[in-house]
């Protein structure tokens, strides 16, 4: 049964407040704030829409970061986001990626 794997550990994913302290050889990490219900995370605001000392800003940075710290060989992320390029702008601007490392859409 899927869901009692999930709640017993033995799933091949986890939420990104399950994973810290774990890593894994690769790691993809979902950004969807529809799903998060918008109070404890806000993907749209870490990247480039909001003030940067926002409480929420610093929570979702570091949660950013402990989902992308967990992978040690690869990363990849998929951003459901009302603006992707504004995302791909603010990860390269930041620092983050690479111009290169940044996809927007699905290729062929």
């Amino acid at each position: 049964m899927p869901y009692a794997e999930y709640v017993g550990g033995n799933a091949e994913f986890d939420t990104h407040q399950g994973v810290k302290g774990l890593q894994f050889p690769r790691v993809m990490v979902i950004l969807d704030d529809t799903e998060a219900r918008g109070f404890l995370f806000k993907y749209e605001k870490l990247f480039g829409s909001g003030n940067v000392d926002d409480a929420m800003i610093a929570s979702t940075r570091r949660l950013f970061y402990v989902t992308c710290s967990r992978a040690q060989q690869g990363l990849s992320l998929v951003a459901y986001a009302q603006d992707p390029e504004r995302v791909r702008h603010d990860v390269i601007r930041q620092g983050w990626f690479a111009d290169e490392e940044v996809q927007l859409g699905l290729s062929g």
